[in-house]
C-alpha cells in the first residue's frame, strides 16, 4: 500500500519545488566558494604585508653615514658601503632638488628604496641637498 502525503506537491508543482530547491543549493555552493576565496586571498595578502613590513623593518635600520661623489655611504648589516643615488637626471634641478631628494632611491637587498626611509636621513638631508647642488 502506497502512502500518500498531504504536504508534498505533485506533478508540475513538485518540478517547480524541485527546482527552486536546487537553485537554492547552487547559491549556498556559490556563496561557499566565494567565502573560501575570499579567506585564500586575504591570507596571501596578510602574507604579503608581513614579508613587506619585514623588509621594511630590515631597510630602515640601515644608516647614512655620507655622501662623495655620487656615491652614497652607508652603514649596513656592520659593514660601511658604497651605493650609487638612482634619480632622474633630466627632472631634478637645483630649484626642486629640496623637494626631490625624498624620491632618490639606493639599491639594497636587490630592490630599489627610497633614502627617505633609511636611519640618519633628516640629519644628513640639508648636507645631501648641499653637496648635490654642487654637482649637478
Amino acid at each position: 500500500m502506497e502512502i500518500i502525503s498531504k504536504n508534498k506537491p505533485k506533478g508540475l508543482a513538485y518540478s517547480k519545488h524541485k527546482k527552486l530547491k536546487k537553485a537554492k543549493r547552487l547559491e549556498e555552493e556559490k556563496k561557499f566558494k566565494r567565502l573560501t576565496e575570499n579567506k585564500r586571498k586575504n591570507a596571501e595578502n596578510r602574507k604579503e604585508r608581513a614579508i613587506e613590513k619585514e623588509n621594511i623593518d630590515k631597510i630602515s635600520q640601515v644608516i647614512i653615514l655620507g655622501y662623495n661623489k655620487g656615491m652614497l655611504f652607508i652603514h649596513i648589516e656592520g659593514k660601511e658601503e658604497k651605493r650609487a643615488l638612482l634619480f632622474d637626471k633630466k627632472t631634478v634641478t637645483k630649484e626642486n632638488l629640496g623637494r626631490e631628494i625624498r624620491n632618490f632611491e639606493v639599491k639594497l637587498y636587490g630592490e630599489n628604496w627610497k633614502i627617505s626611509i633609511l636611519k640618519g636621513f633628516q640629519e644628513m638631508k640639508d648636507e645631501l641637498v648641499w653637496k648635490l647642488s654642487e654637482e649637478i
